[in-house]
């Protein structure tokens, strides 16, 4: 499969339909959703999907093909990285049910992951995440009312505000990616102080 987006949806559609035997049904999120919801204008190599973890996962994982390595999954014959990073969602996170091809696949709210990249943007510096932010707030439909209590409960409220002021900027003004690239880093930087 040529398409990235598609390429990862799918597979993480196949592990999640796996991992149902189990007992256990992942939930998309990090990069990968952000890639999603993008469709494409982010791009990530790995997949990471929230699931209650154990030694039946890394069993199905292995029989999927995937080596164990550290905290990552890896399939170095299709060049897939995979991780678990959590076994639930934070209290008051949301998903949503994508179908892909036969299989169901849960994935992290757009709401839930803005507000997961705006703590990023805040509070580790990460500009990359600001982007993300930023692209994320381009598509359509976001719960307005939600995201705000979100990002309120996360105290990331500001930091929304910014990247939205920063987004109207660059609409304005046209401006090119390096000069938004900038406006970025100087929110994240009156952020921190």
């Amino acid at each position: 499969m040529k398409d990235p987006v598609e390429r990862a949806i799918r597979m993480a559609s196949i592990i999640a339909e796996t991992l149902r035997e189990i007992g256990q049904d992942p939930i998309l999120v990090g990069g990968a959703a952000v890639e999603f919801y993008t469709e494409g204008g982010y791009a990530t190599r790995d997949i990471d999907l929230i699931a209650a973890g154990g030694p039946d996962l890394i069993h199905a994982m292995e029989k999927l093909g995937f080596e164990k390595l550290g905290k990552d999954f890896v399939d170095r014959k299709r060049d897939i990285y995979l991780e678990f990073p959590s076994s639930t969602l934070k209290p008051g996170e949301q998903t949503r049910l994508l179908q892909v091809g036969p299989y169901p696949l849960l994935i992290v709210s757009r709401e839930d992951l803005i507000v997961d990249r705006l703590c990023a943007f805040k509070f580790w510096q990460s500009g990359i995440d600001g982007l993300s932010v930023l692209l994320l707030l381009e598509e359509n439909p976001i719960d307005e009312k939600r995201l705000l209590e979100r990002a309120k409960n996360e105290t990331v409220d500001d930091a929304l505000e910014s990247i939205r002021s920063v987004q109207q900027k660059i609409i304005r003004q046209k401006l090119p990616p390096p000069e938004a690239n900038r406006l970025l880093e100087r929110e994240m930087k009156r952020l921190r102080n």
